[in-house]
């Protein structure tokens, strides 16, 4: 008889190879759809028949996106929000998604091209990219495609989220998703019956400790080769087995730095290990170790000041107030998974 261990370990290598195959094809190929959009209109807006865009008060350039009735309803139901890209509504004429164009790129991008950023400011990334889903989870929306190439910078230099397209409303405790991130941020397949915020919880480790890294878990960058990448989501799978069997937190992933690991490493570890039921309990405790990071290495930081002075880095994120999560997620071994929210309705 086959060892369900390796059988589990067999069937996420080929969903690995799977995985980085289509999310490959889906970059490159427009008739997929699911990155496919318009180079940013360099024309200006005025004169749109479209109230959200006028009264906002946006003069800069849009970037559309084609309709997509699914990810048009999630921007609805996220409202505005500081760490949320702005929605514009949709071009009267073509009913394509209308985005502020936000010249500085993505993240992961601006990463690889600016290798000196203050680690304060890496932090307040990470913190607004939390706070961002933590608003998600409030609005009982799971993002599923957590990684840093959904994270844009605004002309200031804050990070917001970015593209909703797979993003699931409502979901139920056993949805079944078919798409998701990359390999290097996809969660373990082990975690199958875990919340599924999971997808969005481990992804967020992962973009933590690259932030706090510069570079992937249990690789040396922040380019990781399809062979990489699977065989980093390989060694996750192997350690999400071992976490799923014990709790005593003593756990094989990747490691920060030393000096990293006693602020931010528990954080991370629950990231990985899906310790946490959604994102708000999350952003609560990184803005805690962000603040005591930020008082034991003052002096450290008055001697940065000078880096990047080309660049006006934040070095604190932008305020949020965090609502709490209502909905949250458990499950009965005597029946079907139901939502915690659902027992106390009349």
């Amino acid at each position: 008889m086959l060892n369900s261990r390796f059988v589990l370990i067999a069937v996420t290598s080929v969903a690995a190879v799977g995985y980085s195959i289509y999310f490959l094809v889906r970059r490159v190929s427009p008739s997929l759809g699911f990155f496919h959009s318009k180079e940013p209109s360099n024309a200006s807006h005025e004169g749109q028949d479209n109230s959200t865009l006028t009264s906002s008060g946006y003069t800069g350039p849009i970037f559309f996106k084609p309709p997509d009735a699914k990810e048009e309803a999630i921007y609805k139901i996220l409202g505005s929000h500081p760490c949320i890209v702005k929605y514009f509504g949709t071009d009267p004429q073509t009913g394509e998604i209308m985005l502020p164009s936000l010249r500085k790129g993505d993240l992961l991008f601006h990463l690889k091209t600016h290798p000196s950023i203050p680690l304060a400011t890496r932090l307040t990334w990470a913190i607004e990219i939390a706070q961002g889903v933590a608003h998600l989870h409030a609005r009982d929306v799971i993002w599923a495609d957590p990684h840093l190439q959904n994270v844009l910078l605004t002309d200031d230099y804050h990070a917001v989220l970015c593209d909703f397209g797979i993003s699931v409303y409502q979901a139920p405790y056993s949805y079944k998703f078919s798409r998701g991130p990359p390999p290097m941020y996809a969660c373990p397949l082990g975690y199958i019956a875990r919340t599924p915020r999971r997808k969005d919880i481990f992804g967020l480790g992962v973009i933590l400790f690259v932030l706090l890294s510069e570079r992937f878990p249990f690789h040396d960058d922040l380019s990781p080769s399809p062979p990489k990448e699977i065989e980093a989501m390989q060694r996750h799978e192997e350690i999400s087995n071992d976490v799923i069997s014990r709790d005593d937190g003593d756990f094989d992933f990747d490691k920060l730095s030393p000096e990293l690991h006693r602020y931010f490493g528990n954080i991370v570890n629950k990231c990985f290990a899906i310790r946490y039921q959604a994102a708000d309990v999350l952003v609560t405790e990184l803005k805690e170790a962000f603040s005591h990071w930020r008082k034991e290495n003052e002096p450290i930081l008055v001697g940065t000041d000078h880096l990047n002075v080309d660049l006006p880095y934040p070095r604190h994120p932008v305020h949020c107030p965090i609502e709490p999560v209502q909905r949250q997620y458990f499950r009965e071994s005597w029946g079907p998974p139901v939502y915690i929210s659902d027992l106390t309705q009349d």
